[in-house]
């Protein structure tokens, strides 16, 4: 009876085992078909997210989806450039606005992608700007008159002999002796694009330049609150706000001596 028992507990051990051993070579076998088709889903995925780029490359030509990749891998959203180049009237021109933009900002102009682009306000721009030029009576030089063409960029505007040791700054991919500067350091790519409101277009903000006012000298300028700008053509909205402080140098100041002066300074951000 004991040896009875005993094959009957072995043999429910050996059918327990194989049920066991079935119902995992099942699981294992659906877990792998899952996987696969997890793989197959992943790929096809791939596949249509860069469809649009294979498309662009055949109408615009051989070199075109290695340009968009390479924005992408920069910085710029795939999913936005992706819809300016589907609702754009043509494709060539996006894509040469892309390729001599100034900076990847600029190039979030030509794509709409607002919210990649720091400083802006999200609302119509209204222009705040003077509408008449300026004279300072004591300086008696029509040279060192702010031009209403320059007036429009501020707020309001006063005459200011910067005294020696005064150091300003400016942010600019051009030229280190331009006319506009500013007092205070900016912190942020951001203050400079909406607070002295400089479009994309004008600026890849790559060089930053400081010049000091000499011992026994004073700089003349004109001082004021800066006004709003659109932040590209034909824009209302979004807009460049303004409201920083910044400086207008008459280029009657701005000689050799003067740029000789300037430096070139690591960029604050």
């Amino acid at each position: 009876m004991q040896s009875i028992h005993i094959k009957t507990e072995k043999n429910f051990f050996i059918k327990f085992f194989q049920h066991l051993f079935l119902i995992c070579l099942i699981s294992t076998s659906h877990f792998i078909i899952s996987c696969s088709s997890d793989d197959d889903i992943i790929q096809e995925e791939i596949e249509n997210s860069t469809a649009w780029m294979d498309d662009l490359e055949s109408s615009l030509g051989v070199g075109t989806k290695s340009k968009l990749s390479t924005w992408i891998e920069k910085g710029l959203n795939g999913a936005m450039l992706k819809e300016a180049f589907a609702k754009t009237g043509s494709k060539a021109d996006l894509l040469k606005n892309l390729e001599t933009a100034q900076s990847i900002y600029h190039q979030r102009v030509y794509i709409a992608d607002w919210d990649n682009i720091p400083g802006i306000a999200k609302s119509n721009y209204v222009a705040n700007g003077m509408t008449t030029g300026k004279k300072h009576p004591q300086w008696n030089n029509p040279e060192l008159d702010l031009p209403a063409v320059e007036a429009a960029n501020f707020v309001n505007a006063e005459a200011k002999e910067l005294p020696a040791g005064t150091k300003i700054y400016r942010v600019t991919g051009g030229n280190p002796a331009g006319g506009y500067w500013t007092k205070k350091q900016p912190k942020s790519i951001g203050e400079v694009i909406g607070g002295t409101a400089v479009q994309p277009a004008w600026n890849n903000f790559s060089k930053f330049y400081v010049y000091t006012v000499p011992q026994q000298q004073v700089l003349k300028v004109w001082e004021g609150i800066t006004a709003r700008q659109p932040i590209g053509q034909d824009i209302v909205n979004p807009h460049l706000p303004g409201g920083e402080i910044q400086l207008f140098l008459p280029i009657l100041v701005r000689d050799e001596a003067f740029k000789t002066l300037v430096q070139e300074i690591p960029l604050p951000w």
